[in-house]
């Protein structure tokens, strides 16, 4: 589990250094609901080890046109919300999750 977590930071890492932007969706899962489920500490870690600013990001009605069981998007509405960049460090990577986690929620 180590040395895949070390070659995802590293990928991630160059990346970045690249100039991309890396979309995450931390939840691990789509929503049947639309609701935001609990956040992985893996963006914790990305964002903390990598030194880099998070985006929270909120996609409203991605239930919608893209259901968990679907393989494919259907054609819809959602909305995109964007939150101001966020910082994190430490090293409880499920907390500063958490933190990034409400920032979504309150968008």
């Amino acid at each position: 589990r180590e040395a895949g977590t070390r070659q995802t930071l590293s990928y991630v890492g160059e990346l970045i250094g690249d100039g991309w932007s890396i979309l995450i969706f931390p939840e691990g899962e789509r929503s049947t609901t639309g609701d935001v489920k609990a956040f992985r500490g893996g963006i914790g870690m990305i964002g903390s080890r990598l030194e880099v600013p998070i985006v929270p990001v909120r996609i409203r009605g991605l239930d919608q046109v893209l259901p968990p069981t679907a393989r494919m998007a259907r054609p819809g509405p959602v909305r995109i919300s964007f939150g101001a960049p966020m910082r994190v460090n430490g090293d409880d990577y499920a907390a500063l999750a958490h933190d990034v986690e409400q920032r979504v929620r309150a968008l």
